[in-house]
């Protein structure tokens, strides 16, 4: 009998579940692939797979969020990992932020978008965040594309250091609507 399936969060197209321990045939075509990692400037190996999943289910742990395998609701096949997750900005600073990274011959299809505003929904109606940020390395103008069609706007900029090397991101946010301007927005529909 096959194991009934959770979802953290849905969307029109897709699903989203954690991570689980034995994920890695599924998330390493996206994670292993340089031009899908452009961002993090390499593909990953083997062993930073392993260490991203093993990453994750301490994030599901500590934190309640992380990356999630986004699935196509039709066919079941891995879309994106994508998700809303804690940000370390300063020393003593958090903040709820969302990550996505849609596999390369799905790119430019509205998939980005779709994963970035699930887990905005999510951040602000199951984590409580009032504020939501991406952050998003300079250069990388598909994600500045789709936090700016979710309206996110550029409100700074962090220095994030990676395998030894500094490099800057943009700090894109949005916050989380007042209970009168979701009512004046639904009424304008």
């Amino acid at each position: 009998m096959e194991e009934l399936q959770h979802y953290e969060m849905e969307s029109e197209r897709l699903c989203f579940r954690r991570l689980r321990a034995d994920d890695y045939a599924l998330i390493s075509p996206i994670l292993q692939d340089e031009q899908t990692m452009y961002a993090w400037e390499h593909g990953f190996t083997y062993d930073e797979v392993c260490d991203w999943i093993a990453d994750m289910m301490r994030r599901y742990q500590e934190d309640g969020c992380g990356y999630f395998a986004v699935l196509d609701k039709l066919t079941g096949e891995l879309v994106a990992l994508a998700g809303p997750l804690v940000e370390h900005l300063y020393k003593d600073t958090t903040a709820i932020g969302i990550g996505y990274i849609v596999r390369r011959d799905l790119w430019r299809q509205g998939y980005g978008k779709e994963c970035a505003e699930a887990s905005i929904r999510y951040a602000f109606d199951k984590l409580g965040a009032e504020r939501v940020i991406a952050t998003i390395r300079p250069g990388n103008l598909a994600s500045l594309h789709v936090a700016a069609s979710c309206k996110m706007q550029v409100v700074g900029e962090i220095m994030k250091h990676y395998q030894g090397k500094a490099m800057p991101h943009l700090v894109c946010a949005i916050d989380k609507p007042k209970p009168e301007e979701k009512k004046s927005a639904s009424a304008e529909k």
